[in-house]
C-alpha cells in the first residue's frame, strides 16, 4: 500500500512525533486525544490524511496539530496508515483528500478553522470508496495555545522557551473605618503606614514563579517562594486571604515578579547579597539607582538572549475590571495586567512608604 502501516508493537520503540512541553502541549495533547476516539470503535485500518485550513491547504498551524493528532493515533489499537499528501491540496467539497494515496478502506482527516480565540478541529472519518461520511468529532482549542507551540519551533526550542503570557493583578488597599478601600500601585506611588498588599496571578503556561520585595535599607521580603506553578490556575501571594503589611515608615519598596524556566534558583543567594552591597555602598538610595538593581538581577538570571525588565504603567495592558471577594466580606476591585515575555517575564514596580 502506498502508505505506512504502524502496529503499537512497533511503536514502543519508535519514534513519536514532535510534542512539545507540559504548558500548551498538555493542552494540544488532551484535544488530540478526544478527537482519536473517533476511530477506537473500528478494527479495520485506517489511513490517516492530515489536517488542512478551510481552504484545503497545509499550514504552519495544521502541522504543529498534525504532530499531536498522530502520536494519539499511535497510543490507540487500530492500524494507520501514514499517507505523505506533503505539499498537496485538498479541493472541492471533500472532506478528507481521499485521492491523496493510500488503500485502506476508511480514510481519515481533518480541517482546522479559527474563530478568535478559538480554534476548531474538525475531524471526519469517511468510506475511501464511497465519499460516505461514517462519523465526526470536533475540539476546540485556544488559538494562543497553537500560536506559543509554533513559536517555539520556529525558535528552533523547546515550548518551555517560548512566550509566557501572565495575568497579574497587583492590590493595595488601606483600612478605613473597617472598610477596605483599593489604593492605586503604580510605578512612584506613595502608600501610608499599615497600607497591605496581595498579588494574584495566573500563566499561559506551567513555569516556575518567584516574586520579591526589595526595600531601601537593604531588608527583602519573600511573597512567593521559587516554585514550579501550572497554568490557567490562579495563584495568590502570600495567601488567598493573606497580605503584606507595610509597617517600616522612609523607605522604598521594589516589587520583583518573575515567571518562566529556570529563574534564580541557586543564584538567589548570591543576587540578595549584591543587593544588599549596592544598598550599602549607596549606589542605591530611595529610587536613585534601581536601574543597577535591575541590572544585577538580569545578570544573575544568567539567560543567553537580552531580557527586559518591565517598569513603569506606559504601555501595560489592563484587562477587565474583576470584583474580589474576601473571606472578611470584603470585596476590593482589580484589574489584571497582562503581560507577557520571551522566555521569561520580569516585571518590576517601585514605591515608597514615606
Amino acid at each position: 500500500m502506498a502508505g505506512l502501516v504502524i502496529a503499537l508493537s512497533l511503536l514502543l520503540g519508535g519514534c513519536v512525533p514532535f510534542i512539545g512541553g507540559r504548558e500548551q502541549g498538555r493542552q494540544l495533547a488532551a484535544a488530540a486525544q478526544d478527537l482519536v476516539a473517533i476511530v477506537e470503535v473500528w478494527e479495520d485500518e485506517i489511513d490517516w490524511l492530515g489536517l488542512r485550513d478551510p481552504a484545503g491547504v497545509q499550514t504552519e498551524e495544521t502541522k504543529v496539530l498534525d504532530d499531536y493528532v498522530l502520536s494519539a493515533l499511535m497510543r490507540t489499537e487500530v492500524a494507520v496508515g501514514l499517507v505523505d499528501t506533503t505539499g498537496k491540496r485538498w479541493r472541492g467539497e471533500e472532506l478528507v483528500g481521499l485521492k491523496q494515496g493510500g488503500s485502506a478502506a476508511l480514510a481519515l482527516g481533518g480541517r482546522l478553522e479559527a474563530d478568535a480565540p478559538w480554534m476548531y478541529v474538525r475531524m471526519f472519518l469517511v468510506e475511501r470508496a464511497s465519499g460516505k461520511l461514517v462519523a465526526s468529532r470536533t475540539a476546540r482549542i485556544l488559538a494562543r495555545d497553537v500560536r506559543q507551540e509554533l513559536a517555539s519551533r520556529q525558535l528552533g526550542t523547546s515550548a518551555i522557551n517560548g512566550p509566557i503570557e501572565v495575568e497579574l493583578h497587583l492590590i493595595a488597599k488601606r483600612e478605613e473605618g473597617g472598610v477596605a478601600q483599593v489604593v492605586e500601585l503604580t510605578e512612584g506611588a506613595q502608600l501610608q503606614q499599615g497600607d497591605q498588599m496581595q498579588l494574584r496571578f495566573k500563566l499561559s503556561r506551567d513555569a516556575e514563579v518567584h516574586a520579591f520585595l526589595c526595600r531601601s535599607d537593604g531588608a527583602l521580603e519573600t511573597l512567593f517562594d521559587e516554585q514550579f506553578v501550572y497554568s490557567d490556575i490562579v495563584q495568590y501571594a502570600p495567601g488567598e486571604n493573606d497580605w503584606i503589611t507595610f509597617n517600616e515608615l522612609d523607605q522604598v519598596y521594589t516589587l520583583y515578579f518573575l515567571a518562566g524556566p529556570q529563574l534564580l534558583a541557586e543564584n538567589a543567594g548570591p543576587f540578595y547579597e549584591q543587593f544588599a552591597t549596592l544598598v550599602r555602598d549607596g549606589q542605591i538610595n530611595r529610587f536613585a539607582g534601581l536601574e543597577q538593581l535591575d541590572t544585577a538581577l538580569i545578570e544573575f538570571l544568567q539567560r543567553p538572549e537580552p531580557l527586559e525588565v518591565l517598569r513603569g504603567d506606559e504601555d501595560i495592558f489592563l484587562g477587565q475590571p474583576e470584583t474580589i471577594v474576601y473571606d472578611d466580606g470584603n470585596t476590593l476591585s482589580s484589574q489584571a495586567e497582562i503581560l507577557t515575555g520571551t522566555p521569561l517575564l520580569v516585571r518590576a514596580l517601585s514605591f515608597s512608604v514615606p
